[in-house]
């Protein structure tokens, strides 16, 4: 059963769990009013519990505005997340950043183990079969390092993109990725930047799509269709329940975590 309103209401007056007087490094997210619950009912407290395993802090920011799909206002709420982890930086060592959709299934790794000694931030590649494109997902993401800032300058120079992805096309275009046409269809690795010798890509389980049944009308920006041939890994860490309206997203993910709760 998701938390009680008081409960939710304790969160959103917390902000920030600290996990220590000595920890260095954060969990950070941040959810605008169409997502609210979905973060402080359901991913919240997986994300604690990760967070409290692991020694981080966790940071939750209410964004003013979002919206669905690639809206004005679901654009603005996904460029957000650029400057929530620069912010960050300044103040961390290590950051990860995990979308509000998002949820933490497993506590049994530190993801961090999976970043390069010699790089600066990990992504997970999402594989799309049915638009025939490849390209990092910025759904969990881990940042650090002395070059990590200076890849977010890059990316904030770039600007909020056209299209679906206003955050993940300006990280394809930072690394020199390419972004095939303007829906990422055919997207693939292009030419490269430096910065793309600097990134770690994490196993898949770190940001599994939730794959299971979706009607057209909670579906923005992929087809239904195209998450039935998407590679699936058991058991994973990030269950990602991208390209769903806000109230699909509340319905699966509670779902989800009753199923989970049943197994236990």
């Amino acid at each position: 059963m998701p938390v009680t309103v008081s409960a939710m209401d304790q969160w959103r007056s917390q902000r920030t769990y600290d996990g220590g007087a000595h920890v260095r490094r954060a969990l950070v997210t941040a959810a605008g009013p169409m997502m609210r619950r979905v973060l402080y009912e359901l991913a919240a407290p997986t994300f604690q519990r990760y967070a409290t395993r692991w020694g981080y802090d966790l940071r939750l920011t209410d964004l003013p505005a979002d919206g669905t799909g690639a809206d004005s206002g679901a654009q603005a709420a996904k460029w957000a997340k650029v400057a929530l982890l620069r912010d960050a930086l300044d103040r961390y060592e290590q950051v990860l950043w995990l979308d509000a959709d998002v949820l933490l299934l497993r506590d049994d790794e530190d993801i961090a183990d999976h970043l390069h000694p010699g790089h600066f931030q990990a992504l997970v590649l999402e594989q799309v079969p049915a638009e025939h494109r490849v390209n990092p997902n910025t759904g969990v993401w881990l940042l650090g390092g002395s070059r990590a800032a200076g890849f977010l300058d890059a990316v904030l120079e770039a600007g909020p993109q056209p299209g679906p992805w206003a955050d993940q096309g300006a990280v394809l275009a930072a690394l020199g990725w390419d972004r095939g046409d303007e829906r990422y269809h055919w997207a693939r690795p292009g030419v490269g930047t430096p910065f793309l010798a600097g990134t770690s890509w994490l196993p898949a389980r770190w940001n599994q799509p939730f794959l299971g049944p979706r009607g057209e009308g909670e579906v923005f920006n992929s087809s239904a269709d195209s998450y039935r041939d998407r590679p699936a890994v058991a058991s994973p860490h990030a269950l990602h329940f991208m390209g769903l309206s806000p109230q699909a997203r509340y319905r699966l993910m509670a779902d989800v975590l009753d199923g989970v709760r049943l197994a236990g």
